[in-house]
């Protein structure tokens, strides 16, 4: 038997709204949310957090470094660092990301991304994002490892990633594709569209063969120009918008798209947005130039995104928390907007939305408590225990 606790105090964001409740916890779970001052037994130990904000905890599906880490670097430990840094961050899981990696490496680096998330504590490592290696417009990622995909290749990523392959982004006009796609599918991997050339009219048959997501929408997506007839031209960010059941990620960084795109997802309903950041090492920190793959450099700058020498981009400086306040103040969305995009869907998106990404009845008790001024983080609960709280947490 855990232990019992109480939460009182404090406005917490439901799916459904924001309500003042006691948060009652019994070992890892939620037990209850009940009306404040219901009488209890004297077993219930009490946290207050009067006037703060329980926020459910945030998710990031894709995250290819955070802090001095680099996930398709070599160094043995940076998944369970990131792990234990990101909690002060608001955030309760993510997938570990790497992108287009040499063919004869690519094998071993997702079996040692496997291990790392087993080893991980702190935010739940809850498997791995393959970006990559089947696209068609590689952005900043290496073109000389580009993929052709296949049943063969799809074996292969779940094999080595010993059942913690969770997410795969892929070009899907690619010849293979509908057959990778179905055999991800078949166990259980979450398939999103990105870096493709793929015909707006095209992209609902590719939907109707596992597709469950979108990649950072907007950016690495080719559009039309006009063509004089005074007609608006049928584009992919139209095509992928029109798909009722499809999940759109968004970096919300003002940077991979403009805040007033932003504003155009934070109309659509709850379930069709999450937030991801992208991020790449450094984010968090003041940055620095490195090497993102032989040859490549890029510089990562707080709220400048990450860029190469050329300035194009090459993923994002942001955090999970900064996205979740940006999707706020850019795009007008309020707190269960936010709760959704920043957790209930992105663990919706990857199938662990009966464990994961909401305060609810029965579910891990992962939550972060927000500062009601900023929405900054004050402490952050995985499992019912917590793993950061900042200096001035008591109320």
């Amino acid at each position: 038997m855990g232990v019992k606790q109480k939460w009182v105090g404090a406005l917490v964001v439901t799916p459904t709204g924001v309500v003042l409740r006691d948060l009652l916890i019994d070992g890892d779970r939620i037990a209850d949310l009940v009306l404040p001052g219901t009488p209890l037994g004297d077993d219930w130990l009490v946290v207050e957090h009067r006037g703060r904000i329980i926020f459910p905890g945030l998710i990031d599906l894709l995250q290819h470094g955070f802090d001095v880490n680099l996930y398709s670097d070599t160094t043995p430990n940076g998944v369970a660092d990131s792990a234990a840094k990101l909690p002060a961050r608001g955030v309760t899981a993510f997938l570990p990301s790497i992108g287009c990696q040499p063919p004869n490496a690519f094998a071993d680096m997702l079996a040692r991304l496997s291990a790392a998330c087993v080893r991980a504590q702190g935010a739940r490592a809850i498997g791995i994002h393959s970006e990559g290696p089947c696209f068609n417009s590689p952005g900043a990622h290496n073109p000389q490892n580009l993929q052709l995909p296949s049943p063969a290749l799809a074996h292969l990523m779940l094999d080595s990633a010993d059942g913690r392959l969770a997410a795969v982004t892929i070009a899907p006009e690619l010849p293979g594709a509908e057959a990778f796609i179905r055999t991800m599918k078949d166990h259980g991997v979450s398939i999103h569209f990105g870096h493709s050339q793929a015909a707006p009219d095209d992209v609902s048959r590719y939907v109707s063969w596992g597709i469950d997501a979108v990649t950072h929408m907007y950016d690495v997506m080719r559009t039309l120009p006009p063509d004089n007839s005074g007609v608006h031209v049928f584009s992919l960010p139209d095509a992928l918008l029109a798909e009722r059941n499809l999940a759109l990620g968004v970096v919300a960084d003002g940077i991979h798209a403009h805040p007033k795109l932003l504003q155009i997802l934070a109309q659509l309903p709850p379930n069709r947005v999450f937030l991801e950041t992208d991020s790449m090492k450094y984010a968090g920190l003041p940055g620095t130039e490195f090497e993102f793959y032989p040859g490549y450099f890029v510089t990562s700058a707080p709220g400048k995104a990450v860029r190469d020498r050329k300035g194009g981009l090459c993923g994002s400086s942001l955090t999970p928390d900064e996205g979740m306040r940006n999707y706020m103040s850019m795009a007008g969305a309020d707190l269960v907007q936010a709760a959704h995009a920043g957790s209930l869907v992105p663990a919706r998106v990857i199938g662990r939305d009966t464990d994961l990404g909401s305060i609810e009845k029965g579910k891990l008790a992962d939550f972060a408590v927000l500062d009601p001024d900023d929405l900054t983080v004050v402490e952050t609960v995985i499992g019912g225990q917590t793993f950061y709280r900042r200096a001035d947490a008591a109320a």
